[in-house]
């Protein structure tokens, strides 16, 4: 029994401060109504807990071991539900403790998450030892013993106050740290798309620079051809001139060869 509060205890610090003294004094020496005050320090504390809107892991499942140990199983078993909702990790853990403790209701699934009424484990009957039976009488007529009470109950809220504040600035501050992460996440996806961009801009870019110096060497290959063309028409052109030209001096020399046998043949 006491292995199984200390390790469901020591799941979370908050819950191990919840029940110092109570849960170490039945660690020391396990009585029934030792036992019975380990539970009510965890349905207060519990209780504390749904105020505040921050449950601890392992409370539920404390709570559920001590409540089954003193009889209590439907209710044990409801608060081993309870643990497993709001705490899924602890499935494993939880089931085994249901199998063990709770097995008759291993297929009751129910849950109550609302506030635990304390009056409720005052109807529990447990059997007292001499030295706990001396103690109640004490308590029930020493104003200066129940001052005392009153003063530990004080601190022990006073410390629970400190330890919510506490895990509320650890969540605050775990917030803006994610928040940091995901502004971080952001900026870097938007340099990657930027990148991107610039690098598709600077491909369309080269892709159209390389389009104009094709078209200019397509042009350069065109007036090249025309000039080419140009020059091949003008030597056709000389060459016709210069075939005309001896054609004309080739009649003539027939036409003065003619002529000078003309001459010769008056002259006979």
């Amino acid at each position: 029994m006491a292995g199984c509060l200390t390790l469901a205890a020591c799941i979370n610090q908050g819950t191990m401060v919840d029940v110092p003294s109570t849960l170490m004094n039945y660690q020391h020496k396990p009585t029934e109504a030792r036992l019975l005050a380990v539970a009510k320090s965890y349905a207060e504390a519990i209780n504390r807990n749904l105020k505040e809107q921050a449950p601890y892991p392992g409370q539920y499942a404390d709570y559920g071991v001590a409540l089954a140990r003193l009889g209590c199983l439907e209710q044990a078993n409801i608060m081993f539900n309870n643990e497993k909702m709001l705490f899924p990790n602890s499935s494993p853990y939880v089931d085994k403790l249901k199998a063990t403790l709770t097995p008759a209701l291993k297929g009751d699934n129910r849950v109550d998450t609302s506030a635990i009424d304390l009056r409720t484990l005052d109807t529990i009957t447990v059997h007292y030892t001499p030295e706990e039976e001396a103690l109640l009488r004490q308590q029930a007529d020493d104003p200066e013993f129940k001052r005392m009470m009153k003063e530990q109950a004080r601190e022990e809220r006073e410390r629970q106050v400190m330890l919510n504040k506490k895990a509320r600035e650890q969540a605050r501050q775990e917030r803006e740290r994610q928040a940091q992460q995901d502004k971080q996440a952001r900026e870097q996806e938007r340099q990657e798309r930027e990148k991107a961009i610039q690098a598709q801009r600077e491909a369309e870019r080269e892709a159209q620079k390389a389009q104009r110096e094709a078209q200019r060497e397509e042009q350069k290959a065109l007036r090249e051809a025309q000039r080419e063309a140009q020059q091949a028409q003008r030597e056709a052109q000389k060459a016709q001139r210069e075939a005309e030209r001896q054609a004309k001096a080739a009649e003539k020399a027939v036409q003065d060869s003619i002529a000078r046998a003309a001459k010769e043949i008056q002259n006979q």
